[in-house]
């Protein structure tokens, strides 16, 4: 009789650890916004016609209820204009650019509270994000209506820090809905493709202050693991 209640307790505990540390993995897409932040755009995140359409695939390993592993690849556009920036002086420049993206993240997320799909009591809590990213750009950069055929424009593929914060929720046993808004730190300040000169009386480009991308949206996974029933609620 001892030895039953010795080995109850037992797997009581065991099955207490690896729930915590049960390791799923879900994949799905994202849909959202990409916009970028730089002379042409210092310090607008919404409106004002900032942002484009953004949507890729995502896969995420869940590591316990607390962190969490993530890979993505979004495509999404960039763009730029002076003429609906609050800076008088960039009116003057009169530039605007567009270019298309596509980045490829990695991802370390952290929940503040205890999440795992499909619980009854853990099935919501906002989290933050860190990682490294790869992306492509190409900017098409017209300057007072002439196109800027510089270096500048050549585009490439650089890296960038991304950082953010989001919400997750628990949509039934398989499906959860996140939103998260990430901010991408670049060394480049070649995005919008102007030139880091003077031309007349102002300047065109700045080398102390490198371009800024961000991406905020809704994404929906779905959980592919299964995870069975711990057999200590079989005694």
């Amino acid at each position: 009789m001892l030895n039953k209640k010795a080995l109850f307790l037992f797997t009581l505990i065991a099955c207490q650890i690896v729930s915590y540390s049960q390791k799923t993995t879900e994949f799905g897409f994202i849909l959202g916004r990409s916009y970028y932040n730089g002379e042409m755009n210092p310090k607008t995140h919404l409106g004002n016609g900032v942002g484009s359409i953004a949507y890729g695939l995502v896969f995420r390993y869940n590591l316990n209820e607390r962190y969490s592993l993530k890979a993505s690849v979004i495509r999404g556009k960039l763009t730029g204009q002076d003429s609906k920036s609050d800076f008088g002086f960039n009116r003057v420049r009169n530039a605007t650019f567009e270019s298309r993206l596509t980045e490829f993240s990695g991802q370390i997320e952290f929940n503040f509270l205890p999440y795992e799909t499909g619980h009854s009591k853990h099935f919501f809590t906002p989290f933050l994000f860190v990682g490294a990213a790869g992306y492509q750009y190409a900017p098409e950069t017209i300057i007072d209506g002439v196109e800027n055929e510089g270096k500048e424009v050549a585009g490439g593929t650089k890296f960038a820090m991304p950082f953010g914060l989001g919400m997750k929720l628990s949509a039934g046993n398989k499906l959860n809905l996140n939103f998260e808004w990430g901010f991408r730190r670049t060394s480049n300040d070649a995005i919008d493709g102007l030139p880091n000169r003077f031309a007349e009386i102002y300047e065109l480009g700045k080398t102390y202050d490198s371009d800024w991308y961000s991406i905020a949206g809704f994404s929906l996974t779905f959980k592919l693991t299964r995870v069975g029933p711990c057999p200590v609620y079989r005694f």
